[in-house]
């Protein structure tokens, strides 16, 4: 371990597993990952003041076989400028580097792999962002992350700014996509199976089923989303894709944990709007009800029956 890496560790009070150095000036960045779900830390720290400038902690993320690449943009800032940006995240096995691609094509290179597969590079202050690629054998890109699914996370001290990645929208509405002719054309088309519930409220009408790509990740599973309509616009909807998410729920004041034929879940809303989010051991689920009283007991009834076919 160099002078460097181990003074930041002492400043920081806890090891760190990338230690960059600066390209000016005297910040050096110090990377590691803590936590479970995992989630990235990074800090910029003088080792010969003693001083740290700012730290970050990114969202948790999950990378896997379908989605083999989560990570976050980190800028520290001087007013409104970005003075020093990296990326950092993690890829999953089948990975084993990145490929950083910038809107003037520039590509930034990340071969060395940290523990839980913890990624860092830097790219130019300046430089806009457009995805990153998974590497995998035979040198190939396995799977791209979008900048859409992409936390951006600025600091110049104390405090941070920014967004979160978009994540999955398991529970969200309709969007970008077809619909396809019936459930078997559906499928084939996403490659693997759909599973329905067994209960929906009586007299409701069944959709044909609609495919969307997932906007993170452009070439991942598609998701399959299902309704069920009522009167005067009363809707049940399911979306379902491959798991694991790569976005954890992030929690809040309107979520709610819940348990689904025995895999954690996380109810959201109120009155006549709820959604309820969970993943089994194949798929990810997300359940919508609105306009109905009573919203959350028949969004969950509606899940549970989900969950016995995926037993």
């Amino acid at each position: 371990m160099s002078d460097e890496r181990q003074r930041c560790a002492e400043i920081l009070g806890h090891e760190i597993d990338f230690a960059l150095p600066p390209e000016a000036g005297e910040w050096w960045v110090a990377v590691s990952v803590v936590g479970d779900p995992v989630r990235v830390r990074v800090a910029w720290v003088d080792p010969s003041r003693g001083e740290i400038k700012a730290k970050v902690a990114c969202p948790p993320g999950v990378p896997s076989r379908w989605r083999p690449v989560i990570g976050a943009l980190v800028r520290l800032m001087d007013g409104s400028a970005a003075v020093d940006q990296l990326f950092v995240g993690r890829v999953a096995p089948e990975a084993h580097a990145i490929q950083v691609l910038g809107v003037d094509e520039s590509v930034i290179d990340a071969d060395v792999i940290g523990p839980e597969g913890l990624v860092v590079t830097r790219v130019t202050a300046t430089d806009v962002v457009v995805c990153a690629d998974a590497i995998g054998p035979g040198e190939e890109p396995v799977g791209r992350l979008d900048r859409s699914g992409m936390a951006e996370l600025d600091t110049s001290g104390p405090q941070v700014s920014g967004r979160l990645g978009s994540g999955h929208g398991m529970a969200a509405g309709i969007g970008h996509g077809r619909w396809m002719d019936d459930l078997l054309i559906a499928e084939l088309e996403v490659g693997y199976p759909i599973l329905l519930p067994e209960w929906v409220p009586y007299g409701f009408t069944q959709s044909r089923p609609r495919i969307e790509p997932d906007l993170s990740y452009p070439f991942g599973p598609l998701a399959v989303i299902v309704t069920w309509t009522g009167e005067d616009s009363q809707r049940v909807l399911v979306r379902q894709t491959l798991a694991p998410l790569a976005s954890p729920d992030p929690g809040g004041a309107l979520s709610r944990p819940t348990d689904i034929a025995g895999y954690p879940g996380v109810v959201r809303g109120r009155n006549a709007f709820v959604t309820v989010v969970w993943q089994t051991d194949t798929h990810v689920f997300g359940v919508q009800v609105q306009r109905m009283e009573e919203a959350e007991s028949i969004a969950l009834e509606v899940a549970r029956s989900i969950g016995k076919l995926d037993q």
